[in-house]
């Protein structure tokens, strides 16, 4: 216990100190990279876009791309079953014990199909999103990037 003594008061508090921190962040971190992300049905990769866009929109302008979004809900919701479905199906088939290659490459190309689907109307939103936002909206948008 000579290592103990040997230290003051204040390096054993400093020391307890970070390794609480430490323990701190480390739990943290492990629930944030853990932690599914709050996903439910029909929510997925489009809605996550369409949040981080409208956080750098103005409310106005945010509020229209919501408005877009909410329109096509109903046609993005059977896609995204369908792409989760196909995605299941490759992920089975790459699991097999003995591969096939041309099961494997059919369904992923399905399941690829299938995901470009939803990029072609997430796409559509934000074409219909940027005709009709404001001038500023559309600046906030792209930053700096053609100043």
């Amino acid at each position: 216990m000579k290592f103990w003594r040997e230290w003051s008061t204040p390096w054993r508090a400093l020391m307890l100190l970070s390794l609480c921190v430490n323990v701190v962040l480390f739990t943290y971190v492990s629930v944030q990279w853990l932690r599914p992300g709050g996903f439910r049905a029909g929510a997925g990769v489009p809605l996550r876009m369409i949040e981080r866009v409208a956080e750098r929109l103005p409310a106005e302008d945010a509020e229209i791309l919501w408005s877009i979004y909410r329109g096509k809900e109903a046609e993005l919701a059977p896609l995204q079953a369908e792409y989760r479905l196909a995605l299941m199906k490759a992920m089975k088939t790459a699991a097999q014990t003995n591969l096939d290659k041309a099961e494997l490459d059919a369904a992923v190309k399905d399941a690829r199909d299938k995901r470009v689907k939803i990029g072609d109307i997430v796409v559509t939103t934000f074409v219909e999103m940027l005709e009709r936002i404001s001038a500023k909206g559309r600046r906030q948008l792209v930053g700096g990037y053609f100043r």
